[in-house]
């Protein structure tokens, strides 16, 4: 059920910390640091990483050092996010 349920998440309905990270954890590997993960300025709390785990848009990977990576419905997110972006320009 929490893959249908992270399948139709709507951009709009996420913060903008939240679309933020989504496009930190595509385009960076972020890796552990106390308080959150990446390195200043591409960070994310751990708060918004555990909102989007909970959502099912992340997942942790473990090989290696633990750093979030998009899902399948993340990345579909992130897609929908860059065309309506696309959109507006």
């Amino acid at each position: 059920m929490t893959a249908l349920a992270a399948a139709q998440v709507d951009p709009s309905m996420l913060s903008s910390q939240q679309r933020r990270a989504v496009n930190l954890i595509k385009l960076h590997r972020l890796y552990r640091r106390p308080n959150g993960y990446g390195k200043p300025p591409a960070s994310v709390s751990l708060d918004i990483v555990r909102s989007l785990l909970a959502l099912g848009l992340v997942r942790l990977d473990t090989s290696g050092m633990s750093c979030p990576v998009l899902t399948g419905s993340g990345l579909n997110l992130h897609a929908v996010m860059e065309q309506r972006a696309r959109k507006r320009t």
